[in-house]
This record gives C-alpha cells, sequence and structure tokens, in this order.
C-alpha cells in the first residue's frame, strides 16, 4: 500500500509539473539589464570634492558624481556612467566600470627618488613625460599603455609617501586613441587639485 501511495504521489507531482508554466517577473528581468547611455556634458558649476585621507580636494562638475573604490581611489562619472557603475554593482556584474576619471594613490617604496624614475617604475610602458605644475608643485604628464591607452597627471603627496595619479582613457576611432575622454572635466579636475592647508 505505501509503494502504491508513493508511485501515485510521483505520477501526481510530475502531472502537475509538466502543466506548470514558468515566468519570470518583468522587474526582475529588468533589473538584469543595466542602461547604457551617452555621457552628460558636464555643467559649468562645480563642486569641491574633499579626500580626508590623503588631504587633497579638486573640483568636479556640478552634475558629475564620485565612487569611493577601495581606500585609496575615487572614480568620477558623469551621471549616465554613475547610473550604469551602480547598476554593476548592484548586479554585480563581472565588468570594468564605464569610462571614468580616476584619481589613486600608490604607496611609495623610496622616497628618495625622483618622480621621475617613481612613475617609470610603477608603470613602464609611460612615454611622453612632460613635467607641469599641479597644486603648485612638480608634476608630471604622461601617457600610459597598461591596461588601454591613458592620459595620466602624476604628483608626490606632501609627505612624499604616495604617488597620486589623476588618470583617465583616451577615445579610440579605427582601433587608435585619438582624444582623451571628457579632457575638459579631467583638466578641471587637475587645474583644480590642490592640499588642503
Amino acid at each position: 500500500m505505501y509503494r502504491q501511495i508513493m508511485k501515485f504521489q510521483h505520477i501526481f507531482l510530475t502531472t502537475v509539473l509538466t502543466g506548470v508554466t514558468f515566468t519570470s517577473h518583468p522587474h526582475l528581468v529588468q533589473a538584469q539589464v543595466c542602461p547604457q547611455n551617452n555621457v552628460v556634458s558636464p555643467a559649468n558649476q562645480s563642486r569641491v570634492i574633499r579626500q580626508a585621507r590623503f588631504g587633497y580636494q579638486f573640483n568636479i562638475p556640478k552634475n558629475y558624481r564620485t565612487l569611493a573604490v577601495r581606500e585609496n581611489g575615487i572614480l568620477v562619472f558623469d551621471p549616465n556612467s554613475f547610473q550604469l557603475a551602480q547598476c554593476l554593482l548592484k548586479n554585480k556584474a563581472p565588468t570594468e566600470y564605464p569610462k571614468n576619471i580616476s584619481i589613486y594613490q600608490t604607496p611609495i617604496n623610496s622616497p628618495n627618488r625622483s618622480l621621475t624614475e617613481i612613475i617609470k617604475q610603477n608603470d613602464p610602458t609611460a612615454d611622453k613625460l612632460t613635467n607641469i605644475k599641479v597644486a603648485n608643485q612638480a608634476a608630471i604628464s604622461y601617457i600610459s599603455n597598461t591596461l588601454g591607452v591613458e592620459k595620466k597627471v602624476a604628483l608626490l603627496s606632501r609627505d612624499r609617501k604616495y604617488l597620486i595619479t589623476i588618470s583617465t582613457p583616451y577615445n579610440f576611432n579605427q582601433g587608435r586613441p585619438t582624444t582623451v575622454f571628457n579632457q575638459g572635466v579631467f583638466n578641471r579636475v587637475v587645474s583644480s587639485f590642490a592640499f588642503k592647508q
């Protein structure tokens, strides 16, 4: 008798399951698709972003957003790219962030080396190094080809324990780098970069 009941339950369950149509909830499907819209033009008005741990600040367009990465970096996004980055994080999508301007710090092992030596050691692909001034101190502008072609500006922290790098990728046309991505915003970040008093 027990065997017949089990057999009947198996047949009943199989019949019920084969008759079920599986549908997905529309909101669940939409949550997996992240919007990829054009880069939003920067506002003329600026706002100040402060990095307390390393004692610096810089300006970004008022309509742009930042995202802290780990304890040593800040990414600057236009509103559409920020929304895409948030969606990718929420869905744990295995992909890189949308194009952005990044500011990050790297510890320096030997503070007695020159800025040029430190850059060349950290980035063997560094090319077209040019001396400039940022935050009233020596800095170097250069092109990097480590993870794609990027425009970078590097300077030392006030205590000379960190290399601070501001970077943005190049736009490509027919497989060749052409222009700096979001150059106006990149220039605004670099020109307004300052150490807090």
